[in-house]
């Protein structure tokens, strides 16, 4: 049969351990296009995303944060549409701060405050 949320995110986990962005990256893609193909059970969902901005976290690139954050404003996006069942979760904000944490960029401080104030709103 076709493969299943539960086995993109498998794959994409895979992904994820060795830090390889692009290869989750492109996981997600090819998941979502099976899904706009017709196969219902390839939905992306929390899961998926959230492997995927954790392997930003743990790929030390300067430009994790960013590619995190975007990644968090495409969850909430997808949320609002009723494209994704579930908003960014607890899971979702730890993996963000942690990228930030690895980033030593100057306005990581900054961002990681703002970040845990929202989820002390959300959580």
């Amino acid at each position: 049969g076709s493969p299943d949320a539960v086995t993109y995110c498998s794959v994409m986990a895979a992904y994820a351990k060795q830090g390889d962005v692009a290869g989750a990256q492109k996981v997600l893609d090819r998941m979502q296009m099976d899904y706009d193909a017709g196969n219902k059970a390839a939905k992306p969902n929390i899961r998926s995303y959230n492997v995927l901005i954790d392997c930003w976290a743990k790929s030390n690139r300067p430009d994790a944060p960013r590619g995190a954050e975007k990644l968090l404003n495409t969850m909430i996006d997808k949320n609002k549409s009723g494209e994704l069942d579930e908003g960014p979760d607890a899971v979702t904000y730890n993996s963000l701060v942690q990228a930030w944490k690895s980033s030593r960029l100057p306005q990581g401080p900054h961002r990681i405050q703002e970040l845990e104030k929202q989820m002390e709103i959300l959580f």
